[in-house]
């Protein structure tokens, strides 16, 4: 597995690659995309009361159309998103038979986009909470291994590691599916920098879970159904030109 700086290249949607976009929703105001929302979603977005959600919810789904708009031969407010039984979004048209899999996660002002082509995709980024309880928390979420591999921390590393351990698993349910109901304790990722790098689900099945990167007081990660290439970009400016 590689990740590489996407900068200004364009987006090629392909198998062997995941595209991942950071966004950052304060420097952009959701009013100015209502346009890129089907009849339906305008009306969640009526029923929204908080702006920063709102903010999410509106730049996010315009992003994420904006670029399958050019796969689809559709312009954005003409795409309409199905929903499996856990509300999980998708596309049910395909490209050149093609499945378009992707995926959006938000956390405060920032958020993150994946796309690619026939491989089940899931992304999270989270801020640190340092006021949280994590031995209450991991106790009831992680799996056995990952109580045993937090405990091998010291206790002024475990707020970093269990947040590094929330977003993979989280990027994990998300990538099949099923979201929480999948049962966060029924898997384990591992809790060590630089060690395995895959999950194994229910059926005995790999997936591949990746930290992506860590900024200000974020983290982030991928979990993908087939090991791929990874293209990043980060910058504000890569958003803008994508919306314009």
């Amino acid at each position: 597995m590689n990740i590489y700086n996407l900068n200004n290249n364009e987006i090629d949607l392909s198998t062997k690659n995941v595209y991942v976009l950071l966004l950052n929703f304060s420097m952009l105001n959701y009013q100015d995309y209502m346009t890129y929302l089907s009849d339906d979603e305008i009306q969640r977005v009526d029923n929204i009361n908080n702006k920063i959600k709102k903010n999410q919810f509106v730049i996010s789904r315009a992003i994420v159309k904006k670029l399958l708009s050019k796969y689809l031969s559709k312009i954005p407010n003409q795409i309409e998103f199905s929903y499996n039984k856990h509300g999980k979004p998708f596309v049910p048209e395909k490209y050149n038979n093609h499945s378009l899999e992707f995926n959006i996660s938000h956390s405060d002002i920032y958020g993150l986009i994946a796309i690619t082509l026939d491989n089940k995709i899931g992304v999270d980024i989270q801020r640190i909470n340092h006021d949280i309880n994590i031995d209450s928390l991991s106790e009831r979420f992680f799996s056995e291994d990952e109580k045993e591999q937090l405990m091998k921390f010291d206790k002024n590393k475990r707020t970093d590691v269990f947040h590094n351990c929330w977003v993979k698993k989280e990027s994990f349910i998300k990538a099949i599916g099923s979201g929480v109901a999948y049962g966060l304790d029924n898997f384990s990722v591992s809790l060590e920098e630089n060690h395995r790098n895959y999950v194994l689900d229910l059926k005995n099945k790999k997936w591949y879970c990746y930290k992506l990167i860590e900024f200000e007081n974020y983290k982030t990660a991928l979990t993908m159904e087939t090991k791929s290439n990874i293209f990043l970009s980060y910058k504000e400016n890569y958003i803008s030109n994508i919306l314009h």
